[in-house]
């Protein structure tokens, strides 16, 4: 059953719930009406008969007459008695259907009573007369009232079938126009395939719960597109970087066992493939780190805690040993008063290991010229900055700088991976930072990290 059918019949079920109520209701003050007259008529009757049996003495023939010609139009399955005070029967023959004795013995006490049993009503009224106490009672049967009763419940019913139908199909007309948008979203979305992330659903211009799903599923169709954009750029750099040191190493094995060599030339074969396998294994490792970081693989150790300056100072001091000759120098600016602030939780090799890449890159890109690392605190916030004067980055390519294996048109001249970056954004974002990134082409770049100053 679909949401329009069951909204439908949702919708169809208040609709009886409240119909029954409120005919219910109806029904019943009617029903309580009819016999409420009925009951008034038959208590008139009663002093009709106590006037024109009692009173007769005491009026004129013409009052007497008069009510003599009202009673004459009998109620259907009317049986009247006058009692005297020992319970005889006067005036009138004792009906053939005999009036309960409790109605008798109760109007000693009561100057009114009333009694109803199926359909027949009875009233008996207590009536002091100068030739003594009588007890009137008048029976009958409202056949009126409960032909008026049955037609308005076949009425009622009719009511009930004809609104309940009509509740549906409007109901399941409002659901299905109600539902039209999102109709259209899942037509449009079973057309949106891997090689269709281009396409996107229509949003309507209702400003409704139906556009902010629009609006929310075309959001994460954009996202799906970036992450196959990013995909297919990591496996088509992935692919050129394992296949540049393979391709080598093949190379230089072809070219050695083609026929035989001197020993030496051996050795510088084989010196060779090593250091294209010590190539591959490194891109292999960085691969791995990225992947656990991206897997949330990695967590930080229990209670481990780290200091900013003795971790710069540790990868400043990595970079004089891979990078000689390089000039690198540390700025440090105003910090904080208490120094412990300077302690962070984290991992100290794995923090280390993202400021020799940040100080790295700064380094290869900067053909010597002098690279400046700057720690300082800014309100809550704690900065440490790479500055060099390097070939820079190209504001389009900005955007895509962080991509693993992500190079840069100007930076294609350069060794590397393009996974250095990659990956100590990751380390960095682990250790509740975020970089920054700044740069102007020709000029200089400044990677900026930013850490949360520790309360």
């Amino acid at each position: 059953m679909n949401i329009r059918t069951r909204l439908a019949l949702q919708f169809t079920l208040l609709v009886a719930l409240l119909l029954t109520c409120g005919l219910s209701a109806i029904y019943y003050l009617q029903r309580k009406s009819t016999h409420d007259l009925f009951e008034q008529r038959l208590t008139e009757r009663a002093q009709l008969t106590a006037a024109l049996y009692l009173e007769a003495d005491e009026q004129s023939w013409a009052v007497t007459e008069k009510v003599r010609q009202r009673l004459l139009h009998e109620l259907p399955g009317e049986i009247m008695g006058i009692y005297d005070q020992r319970g005889n029967p006067r005036f009138l023959q004792e009906p053939s259907t005999r009036f309960p004795a409790s109605l008798l013995a109760q109007l000693l006490h009561k100057p009114r009573v009333v009694s109803t049993v199926g359909g027949r009503q009875t009233v008996g009224i207590f009536y002091n007369d100068n030739q003594g106490n009588f007890r009137i009672l008048v029976s009958a049967l409202n056949v009126t009232g409960q032909d008026q009763l049955a037609y308005l419940r076949l009425v009622m019913a009719a009511v009930l079938v004809v609104s309940l139908g009509l509740s549906f199909g409007l109901g399941w007309l409002f659901a299905k126009s109600a539902f039209e948008p999102v109709r259209l979203i899942v037509q449009h979305a079973r057309r949106i395939g891997v090689s269709d992330l281009h396409l996107r659903v229509p949003v309507g211009k209702s400003h409704d719960e139906l556009t902010e799903l629009a609006e929310t599923f075309n959001l994460m169709i954009q996202r799906l597109q970036a992450a196959f954009q990013q995909q297919q750029s990591f496996i088509s750099n992935a692919s050129h970087e394992l296949r540049t040191p393979l391709t080598a190493m093949i190379g230089e094995l072809d070219i050695t066992l083609n026929r035989p060599r001197p020993l030496a030339m051996y050795q510088e074969a084989l010196s060779s493939t090593l250091a294209e396998a010590q190539k591959l294994k490194d891109i292999v490792n960085r691969l791995l780190q990225l992947a656990q970081l991206d897997a949330n693989e990695l967590d930080l150790p229990v209670g481990s805690l780290l200091r900013l300056d003795e971790v710069l100072y540790a990868a400043c001091e990595e970079i004089s040993v891979t990078h000689p000759g390089q000039q690198v120098s540390v700025q440090i600016g105003q910090l904080p008063d208490n120094t412990e602030e300077l302690t962070i939780p984290g991992d100290e090799n794995l923090f280390r290991l993202a400021l020799t890449n940040l100080i790295g890159n700064a380094c290869k890109f900067s053909d010597g010229r002098p690279v400046l690392c700057t720690l300082s605190y800014e309100g809550s916030r704690l900065l440490l900055c790479v500055i060099d004067q390097g070939i820079g980055i190209a504001p389009e390519d900005l955007a895509h700088i962080r991509q693993a294996f992500f190079r840069a048109e100007n930076a294609r001249a350069f060794s590397g991976f393009g996974v250095g970056l990659s990956l100590a954004v990751k380390i960095i974002e682990l250790h509740g930072g975020a970089l920054e990134i700044e740069s102007e082409l020709r000029k200089g770049t400044t990677m900026r990290v930013v850490l949360p100053l520790r309360g």
